[in-house]
C-alpha cells in the first residue's frame, strides 16, 4: 500500500507500544501522522477514572482534547483515524470533526464494547467503524477486523530457537487467568517440561484493591505477580524459545487477542480459552488447541505434534501491513459495503 502524500491525525490510547508500531507502519508506507494519546494521562488513577467514570475528570479531560483540536485546526488531514474513543465527549469528537470536514474519520475497536460503554456515544459520527470482536459487528453494524501481528515477526519466525518452554504466558491478571494457567503449568511441570508465565498489574495499590472485590482471585500468589511489563524485545526472545502459547481471553471478550495473533505471526502453537477462533481461516486443529476454561487441560498429542504452516495468502493476510491497508483503503472504490 503506498499512503505517499496522506495525512493522518492518529488519536489513541498507549497500550503497550501497539500505536506506536501503528504510527511507524504508517509513516513506513510514506503518510505523515500526527499522534497524540486519547487520555490526558497514563497514571493508573487516571485511567481508573476514565473507565469507571470519566464525568469524574471531566474538566482535565475536555481541557486536553480542546488542546488537541486547537493544535490541529490548522492541518489538513486526509485521515482521522481513533482507536477506542474511551475518553472524548461527543461533543468534542463532533467539534474535531467539524474543524476537518475534508477527512475520512475512522474509528477501530480493538475491546469489546461491554468494556467501553462510551463507544455507543461516538460510533455513528464516524465515516467507517471496525471492531475485533465479531459479537460486536454483528450487533452494531461494524465492520468486522481482526487484530495483527507485526510484519517483523515473519522473519523472526525463521529464526526459532530451541524449545526451552514448552508453555508461555505473558499478559495482564484478571478474571480466571491466574487460576487456568497455573492449572496448565503445573500438569506441564509434571511431565518434566518447563513453562514461562509472566503475570503483570499495573500497579501494587489497585492489584490489592482487585483482590479485595473479586473472591475468586484470592488464591493468586503475590509473589508471581510483576508491576511492570515485559519489554518487546524480551517478549520476542520469549516466543522464539516456546513452543506454545497460552491465551485466555477475558470472560465478557469474544473477539481474539493481539496474543492470538503474534502467536500466528511467529508460527507458534496456541492453547486459548476462546472458542471462535475455530471460525478463522487460520485455524488449525494442530496448531491451535480450544480448552475449557472450567477444566483446562492439554492432550499429549497437541503437545507432542509439530507446528504445521498455514497458506502464505493467509498468513500474510493478518500482518499489520495488510491490517493498515484495510484501515486507510480508497473508500470512494467500495464505500458502499462500509459506510455508515
Amino acid at each position: 500500500m503506498d499512503l505517499t502524500g496522506k495525512k493522518i491525525l492518529f488519536i489513541a490510547p498507549k497500550y503497550f507500544g501497539i500505536p506506536e508500531k501503528i504510527q511507524s507502519k504508517l509513516i513506513e508506507l510514506g503518510a505523515s501522522v500526527d499522534f497524540f494519546d486519547e487520555r490526558p494521562g497514563n497514571s493508573f488513577l487516571t485511567k481508573a477514572l476514565i473507565r469507571i467514570n470519566r464525568n469524574l475528570i471531566a474538566g482535565y479531560i475536555n481541557k486536553y482534547h480542546s488542546k488537541i483540536i486547537n493544535l490541529t485546526r490548522h492541518q489538513h488531514y486526509d485521515y482521522i483515524f481513533f482507536i477506542r474513543g474511551e475518553s472524548f465527549s461527543e461533543h468534542n469528537l463532533k467539534k474535531l470533526l467539524n474543524t476537518h470536514p475534508e477527512s475520512t474519520s475512522i474509528v477501530y475497536h480493538w475491546d469489546s464494547i461491554k468494556n467501553n460503554p462510551n463507544a455507543l456515544n461516538l460510533l455513528n459520527n464516524f465515516d467507517y467503524r471496525y471492531s475485533f470482536d465479531r459479537s460486536d459487528c454483528e450487533k452494531f453494524n461494524i465492520t468486522f477486523l481482526p487484530l495483527f501481528y507485526y510484519d517483523e515477526y515473519s522473519s523472526l519466525a525463521k529464526s526459532k530457537k530451541t524449545d526451552e518452554y514448552t508453555l508461555m504466558f505473558v499478559g495482564t491478571t484478571h478474571s480466571d487467568r491466574y487460576r487456568i494457567i497455573t492449572t496448565l503449568t503445573k500438569q506441564i511441570e509434571k511431565q518434566g517440561k518447563k513453562a514461562f508465565t509472566y503475570f503483570y498489574f499495573q500497579g501494587k495499590i489497585m492489584f490489592y484493591k482487585y483482590l479485595f472485590l473479586h473472591k475468586e482471585c484470592r488464591d493468586i500468589d503475590k509473589t508471581a505477580v510483576h508491576f511492570s511489563s515485559i519489554s518487546n524485545e524480551e517478549l520476542e526472545e520469549l516466543y522464539q524459545k516456546s513452543k506454545i502459547i497460552i491465551d485466555v481471553n477475558h470472560p465478557k471478550q469474544s473477539g481474539l487477542t493481539i496474543r492470538c495473533m503474534e502467536t500466528l505471526g511467529f508460527k507458534r502453537k496456541l492453547v486459548t480459552t476462546n472458542s471462535d477462533i475455530v471460525n478463522y481461516d487460520f485455524y488449525n486443529p494442530n496448531n491451535i488447541l480450544v480448552i475449557d476454561r472450567k477444566k483446562p487441560f492439554i492432550p499429549n498429542e497437541f503437545i507432542d505434534a509439530p507446528y504445521e504452516n498455514i497458506p502464505p495468502d493467509i498468513y500474510n493476510k493478518y500482518s499489520l501491513s495488510a491490517w493498515c491497508s484495510t484501515i486507510f483503503q480508497d473508500y470512494s472504490k467500495n464505500s458502499a459495503d462500509l459506510s455508515r
